[in-house]
C-alpha cells in the first residue's frame, strides 16, 4: 500500500501565487506530525517553481489558476498541475450542488492526506444513490462538520457557524472576511435537525466559495454567499 502524501492547492491569480506561506505552515505541522519530518522550504524559490509551472502548462493569466504541492514522508517535493478556474480570483461558483449528509469518521489524524481525500471521494460516491453530488460528513450527533475536505459554514438567524475542523488556509481567510463585514461568527456546528432552519450552507477552499443547493432535499439561498466572495476577493485587491 503506498504511503500517505500530504498536500496543498495553491491558487495562483495573474500568475502569482497566494497564500504560500500559510499553506507551507500548514504542511510543516502535518509533516511534523505525521512524518516527524518539518517543512521549511525557501518561500521565494517556491513561489517562483510553482509559478514556472503554471506558466509550463500554458495556463492564462486572465483566470485563476491551480497547482497541487505534494510532500512525501521522505521529504520529496512535487508540484502538479490541477486546472484552471472560471473565474478571475476568488468567487462564488456557479455551481450551487444538491448534497447528502453522510456519517462517517475521519482518519486519524485528520491531516490533508491523500488517504483522506480518497475517503472523500468514496464518500461522494456513496451519496450518489441519493441523487447528490457532495457528501456533508457528518458525526455520530449529527453535526454538520465538512464538504469535499473544506469545514463548512452555515448561515442561520443572521449569525454565521463555522463547523470546528482541520486547519485550512482559506477557512481562516474567509473567517477574516466575515468579521469585517461585522457579521456574527460562531465557532459551532449544526446539526442535521437543523438544516430546515438554515438559510444558506458553503464551503470554501482553494476554488473560492460553494454554496449547496440542497442538502438531503432542503433548499437554501446564496446571497449572503455572494457578498462574501466579492469582500474575500476584495481583500486581495487592497494588499
Amino acid at each position: 500500500m503506498n504511503e500517505p502524501v500530504l498536500y496543498q492547492t495553491i491558487h495562483l491569480a495573474h500568475g502569482r501565487v497566494r497564500n504560500l506561506e500559510a499553506h507551507a505552515a500548514l504542511l510543516d505541522a502535518a509533516g511534523r506530525t505525521l512524518f516527524r519530518r518539518p517543512y521549511r522550504p525557501d518561500l521565494q524559490a517556491l513561489a517562483t517553481r510553482i509559478e514556472r509551472c503554471a506558466a509550463a502548462e500554458r495556463y492564462p493569466t486572465g483566470v485563476s489558476g491551480f497547482i497541487r504541492l505534494e510532500l512525501t514522508a521522505a521529504g520529496e517535493e512535487r508540484l502538479l498541475p490541477e486546472g484552471i478556474s472560471l473565474y478571475d480570483g476568488y468567487a462564488l461558483r456557479s455551481l450551487h450542488p444538491d448534497a447528502a449528509t453522510l456519517h462517517y469518521e475521519p482518519l486519524c489524524p485528520d491531516l490533508p492526506t491523500t488517504a483522506r481525500e480518497a475517503a472523500e471521494r468514496l464518500a461522494a460516491r456513496i451519496v450518489r444513490d441519493r441523487e447528490a453530488t457532495v457528501a456533508v460528513r457528518c458525526d455520530a450527533e449529527g453535526r454538520l462538520l465538512s464538504a469535499e475536505n473544506a469545514p463548512l459554514f452555515a448561515l442561520c438567524n443572521g449569525t454565521v457557524y463555522l463547523s470546528p475542523a482541520p486547519p485550512s488556509v482559506e477557512a481562516e481567510l474567509l473567517r477574516g472576511t466575515i468579521r469585517k463585514l461585522g457579521m456574527p461568527l460562531r465557532d459551532e456546528a449544526l446539526r442535521r435537525s437543523d438544516l430546515s432552519r438554515i438559510e444558506e450552507l458553503f464551503y470554501v477552499d482553494h476554488r473560492g466559495i460553494t454554496a449547496l443547493g440542497h442538502c438531503d432535499g432542503m433548499p437554501f439561498m446564496a446571497l449572503y454567499a455572494e457578498r462574501i466572495a466579492e469582500a474575500l476577493e476584495q481583500h486581495f485587491q487592497e494588499i
